[in-house]
C-alpha cells in the first residue's frame, strides 16, 4: 500500500542539474542518427568562438578595472559584455543549466537544496551589474576584478568540457532556439536578466542575432524555404526592438502578438517540414501549441507522479466527491471544499480560515486552486513537491483537519460505493482503495483546475476585441516600469521559471503583520525558513499566480491586504522596505516604482483580465 510518493527534486541543486544535464542529453540520443555530424561539429566550432568572445570581453573588463578606469567606461565594457553573451546563452542556458548560475542568475544569495546553510553570493553579470549601476563604493573595482575571475573560471570549464560537439544534435539545439525565444519574452524584455542598467532591449536584439546565427547553420544541412520565412520574421522582430528602444515606452503586447507569436508558431512549422523531432520523454510542454499563450501549452502531467497515476476522468470525478465530503477529517465536520470553496475560486474570501476546532484562527490565507497543479513546489513555504505529499499533510494536519488516510481507507470501505468508485478509477491496483489512491484522486480533481481561457489569453490567441486601451497600457507597465513580471511570470503569473518551467521560486517581500497607519511591523511567519532552516529563507513565500486575482481578496499568506490597490501600494513604496520593515534578505528590490495613480489604476484594470472565462455568474466549473 502507497501512503507517499516522491517526483522530483525541482531546486536547482549541483546534484539535481546535472541529472538534468544528463536527462537533456539523453532524451536526445534516440534522434542522434538523424543529425549529422557536420551540422554539430559547426554548432560546437560557434559554441567555442562564442565563449572566446565572451572571454575577451571579461578580460576586458577586467583589464580597465584593475587599471581603475572611468566608471562610465566599465559601463560600456558591461554592456559590450553583456551583449556578446546573450549569442551565447541560447546554448549555454540550456545545455549548462548549473553552469549558467554563475554567469548570469540574480543578485541575491541562494542556496542549494541539499547544502542549505552553504550560503552562495552573488556571482556573474547582474552582480556586477548591480555594482556598476547602483552605488558606488570604494571596493568597487576590486568586486568587479574578482566577479570577471570567477567567470571567466566559468568560461574555461565550458571550453573544456569534454565530448561537448556530442550532445548538439538537432533536436536538441532546436529546443534550445524555443526556449530562447521563450527567455527573450519571458526574463528577456521583462527586465529580469537587466533589472538595475535595463539593458533588456538590446539584448534581446543580441539574442535574437544568436538564434539566427545558430539557424543559418543548421539550414546549411536542411534546405528549405521554411528558413527565409523564420529568418524574416526574426529581423522584423530585430528591427522592431531597434527603433523602439525604451525600456518604459516599450510596447510588449504589440511586440509579443505581432513579432514573438509568430516567431514560435514557424518555429513549429519549420522544425516539422525539415523533420527534426521533438525532445521524447514527459515534458513540461506541448510542443505542438501554437505559441506559449496556448491553452494547452503547458502538460498537465508533467507535474504528476509517474504514468500509473495521470488523471483520467474517472479519477477526477472520484476526486470532486472526495473533495466536498468530510469524511477525510478526523471530526467528520470538515471537507477540502470548506477552505477551497468552488464558488470563491477555491478560497474562502477571509483573512484567514477558522481551525479544524471552529475556535481558533490558521496563521495562512487560503489559496486558490486554479491552476495550482501548474507549479513544482506546494504550500506557501514550498515545502512539498506535487499535490498528492500537499494532500497527506494537510489530511493529518492537527488543526487544519485532523484526520488520518488509513482511518479513511477503512470508513471508505463500507461508505457511499467508494469501493466501487475507486476499483473503476484505478484497474490495475491490486487494492484499488489505499492512502495514496486517495490523495492521488483528489489531487487529479485539482489537476482538472486548470484555467487559461481569460480576456488576455483570448487577446493573445489573436481575439484584439477582449481587452481596452487602459488595460493593455496596464500589461505592459506590469512587464516594464512596474516590474511584476520579474517575479509573477508570463504566462502563468506565478512563480514557476520560464523557459524550463520545472522550478517555482519565492521571494522575500517584507509583508507587514497589519495593514495600520502606524507602529507597523514586519509578519512574524518565517514561512520557507521553517522547511529548510537557511537563513535566506526567513520571510520567504512562494510566488503565487495572479489569474483569477480579482476574486481572491484578501492577499498576502497571511491575507493583510484587502484590495488590489493596497497590494500594489505596497509595491509601489518598494514593500518592506518602503514601509521600514524590511529584513535583511530583502528579495524585492528596494527601490520604488513611482508609478502614478493612473498607472496603477492601469496595472489593476490588467491584472482584473486574468479572471478565467470559466468562472460564470457565482460559480466554477471544473475543466
Amino acid at each position: 500500500m502507497k501512503t507517499s510518493l516522491v517526483f522530483y527534486s525541482v531546486k536547482m541543486t549541483r546534484k539535481t542539474t546535472a541529472t538534468i544535464a544528463v536527462f537533456i542529453i539523453c532524451i536526445g540520443t534516440s534522434f542522434l542518427s538523424q543529425s549529422s555530424s557536420h551540422t554539430k561539429e559547426n554548432i560546437d566550432k560557434y559554441y567555442q568562438q562564442q565563449l572566446q568572445s565572451i572571454k575577451s570581453t571579461l578580460l576586458e573588463l577586467k583589464d580597465l578595472s584593475q587599471k581603475k578606469s572611468l566608471k562610465t567606461i566599465l559601463q560600456q565594457q558591461f554592456y559590450q559584455a553583456r551583449l556578446t553573451y546573450k549569442k551565447l546563452a541560447i546554448l549555454t542556458e540550456y545545455f549548462n543549466i548549473y553552469e549558467t548560475k554563475f554567469l548570469n542568475s540574480p543578485a541575491i544569495d541562494r542556496v542549494e537544496e541539499d547544502h542549505p546553510d552553504d550560503i552562495i553570493k552573488p556571482t556573474g553579470f547582474q552582480a556586477i551589474e548591480q555594482i556598476l549601476f547602483s552605488n558606488w563604493t570604494t571596493d568597487a573595482y576590486e568586486q568587479v576584478i574578482a566577479l570577471s575571475d570567477q567567470m571567466i573560471l566559468t568560461i574555461d570549464r565550458l571550453e573544456k568540457e569534454i565530448d561537448r560537439a556530442n550532445k548538439f544534435n538537432d533536436v536538441l539545439v532546436w529546443d534550445a532556439v524555443r526556449a530562447a525565444i521563450i527567455r527573450i519574452t519571458t526574463l528577456g524584455i521583462t527586465g529580469v536578466d537587466s533589472p538595475t542598467a535595463e539593458y533588456s532591449l538590446p539584448e534581446a536584439t543580441a539574442s535574437i542575432e544568436g538564434i539566427k546565427n545558430i539557424l543559418l547553420i543548421i539550414q546549411k544541412e536542411k534546405n528549405d524555404n521554411s528558413f527565409s520565412i523564420l529568418l524574416d520574421l526574426l529581423t522584423n522582430a530585430s528591427n522592431y526592438l531597434s527603433s523602439h528602444n525604451n525600456f518604459n515606452t516599450f510596447d510588449r503586447l504589440h511586440f509579443i502578438t505581432q513579432y514573438i507569436n509568430p516567431i514560435y508558431k514557424q518555429l513549429s512549422i519549420t522544425r516539422f517540414k525539415i523533420g527534426i523531432a521533438v525532445p521524447d520523454g514527459n515534458n513540461p510542454v506541448n510542443f505542438n501549441a501554437d505559441n506559449f499563450f496556448d491553452k494547452d501549452f503547458f502538460n498537465i502531467n508533467f507535474y504528476s507522479p509517474d504514468k500509473a497515476y495521470w488523471i483520467t476522468p474517472e479519477r477526477i470525478e472520484l476526486g470532486k466527491k472526495l473533495f466536498s465530503d468530510p469524511i477525510l477529517s478526523g471530526t467528520n465536520t470538515r471537507s477540502c471544499s470548506s477552505c477551497h470553496q468552488p464558488e470563491k475560486a477555491f478560497t474562502d474570501g477571509i483573512k484567514t480560515p477558522l481551525a479544524v476546532d471552529n475556535k481558533t484562527f490558521l496563521s495562512r490565507n487560503t489559496p486558490t486552486l486554479w491552476n495550482s497543479a501548474l507549479q513544482t513546489r506546494q504550500f506557501m513555504d514550498s515545502r512539498t513537491d506535487i499535490l498528492e505529499n500537499q494532500l497527506d499533510e494537510v489530511v493529518h494536519n492537527e488543526t487544519e483537519m485532523k484526520g488520518s488516510l488509513s482511518n479513511s481507507v477503512a470508513k471508505m470501505k463500507t461508505t457511499g460505493n467508494y469501493l466501487t468508485y475507486f476499483e473503476k478509477a484505478y484497474p490495475a491496483e491490486k487494492d484499488p482503495l489505499n492512502n495514496f489512491t486517495i490523495a492521488n484522486a483528489i489531487s487529479s480533481y485539482v489537476r482538472s483546475l486548470v484555467a487559461l481561457n481569460s480576456r488576455f489569453d483570448q487577446y493573445m490567441q489573436g481575439d484584439k476585441t477582449t481587452l481596452t486601451s487602459k488595460e493593455k497600457k496596464g500589461f505592459n507597465l506590469f512587464t516594464g516600469k512596474a516590474k511584476c513580471a520579474t517575479c509573477h511570470f508570463i504566462p502563468l503569473f506565478n512563480g514557476l521559471v520560464p523557459p524550463v518551467f520545472t522550478e517555482t521560486e519565492s521571494e522575500v517581500i517584507g509583508i507587514p503583520a497589519n495593514n495600520a497607519k502606524k507602529n507597523i511591523q514586519l509578519d512574524s511567519d518565517l514561512g520557507k525558513y521553517l522547511f529548510t532552516r537557511s537563513i535566506i529563507h526567513k520571510n520567504s513565500f512562494k510566488t503565487p499566480t495572479l489569474r483569477n486575482i480579482e476574486l481572491t481578496a484578501p492577499y498576502m499568506h497571511n491575507g493583510v491586504f484587502n484590495t488590489l490597490q493596497e497590494v500594489v501600494d505596497f509595491y509601489n513604496k518598494g514593500g518592506g522596505k518602503g514601509l521600514h520593515i524590511a529584513p535583511v534578505n530583502q528579495t524585492l528590490p528596494f527601490d520604488k516604482l513611482n508609478l502614478s495613480k493612473k498607472e496603477i489604476s492601469a496595472i489593476i484594470a490588467f491584472m482584473k483580465t486574468l479572471t478565467d472565462t470559466v468562472y460564470t455568474g457565482k460559480t466554477f466549473s471544473a475543466n
